[in-house]
């Protein structure tokens, strides 16, 4: 009997546990509809989401892992909605403000970015990891998330260069900076932004759209040794940033 009430114990011991690690997530606001106006404002941008009470899984495992990669940014933070469809339904109403109707909805990922007057919402179709999350943090905001292989500041050189009338003057400007660099690896990365910028004053602003098939396609054949398998993510990372897009969720 001894036996039987110390497996129950263990058992008691080891649900707790898991549902204190499902919900914990470090460097995330809890916000509910009682403090999110106070809280959403205070911040450039907060990557908010929205899923069950006790979330777990993958997707919540790259939010969670993203949550901490940020914690030192001052102007961009991490928050969970918690929503209960039992009880007193917390959230439940309050969620439906930005069109998350029902627990088949979730987990659902909505961006709120200063002076915007919607958040910007993740489209399901796309993958829960680490790049993609950061891409559309980046894409929706003035937030800066490093993907692999690229450089911030020609990042945003490759967005000039992308809304500019005269792209040969911030081709130049990016050939200068390049000139500044200390190391082989920036130098490396700054040369393929170069050399993209490059083509698409000879071929156009298709360019970035084709290159991106073609590489998307030779990575499709999976017949890519892994050392220049990295080297192509990397260029379809630095590509990202020649072609920007503002997607409003639709409520």
């Amino acid at each position: 009997m001894n036996n039987f009430y110390i497996c129950v114990y263990i058992f008691s011991v080891t649900i707790s546990y898991s549902i204190i690690s499902a919900v914990a997530c470090k460097g995330c606001l809890n916000l509910d509809e009682y403090n999110f106006d106070k809280i959403i404002p205070r911040f450039e941008a907060v990557l908010v989401k929205f899923d069950v009470a006790y979330p777990y899984g993958d997707k919540h495992e790259v939010f969670n892992a993203l949550a901490t990669e940020v914690v030192d940014n001052k102007n961009f933070i991490l928050a969970e909605v918690s929503i209960k469809d039992y009880g007193e339904k917390e959230n439940e109403e309050f969620s439906k403000r930005f069109g998350i109707n029902s627990k088949d909805d979730l987990p659902t990922l909505r961006l709120f970015v200063n002076g915007e007057d919607e958040p910007f919402a993740f489209e399901k179709n796309i993958p829960w990891n680490n790049e993609n999350l950061k891409t559309f943090i980046r894409d929706h905001s003035n937030i800066y998330l490093g993907l692999p292989g690229c450089l911030e500041e020609f990042d945003k050189l490759a967005f000039k260069f992308g809304n500019s009338n005269n792209k040969k003057a911030v081709l130049e400007e990016a050939e200068s900076a390049a000139s500044k660099l200390q190391t082989e690896k920036e130098q490396e990365a700054a040369n393929i932004y170069i050399k993209f910028m490059n083509k698409v004053i000879e071929v156009g602003n298709s360019f970035t759209g084709q290159e991106k098939k073609r590489l998307e396609k030779i990575l499709s054949e999976g017949k890519v040794a892994e050392k220049k398998k990295r080297e192509l993510f990397n260029r379809l990372n630095v590509l990202k940033s020649f072609n920007l897009e503002t997607k409003k969720v639709e409520l």
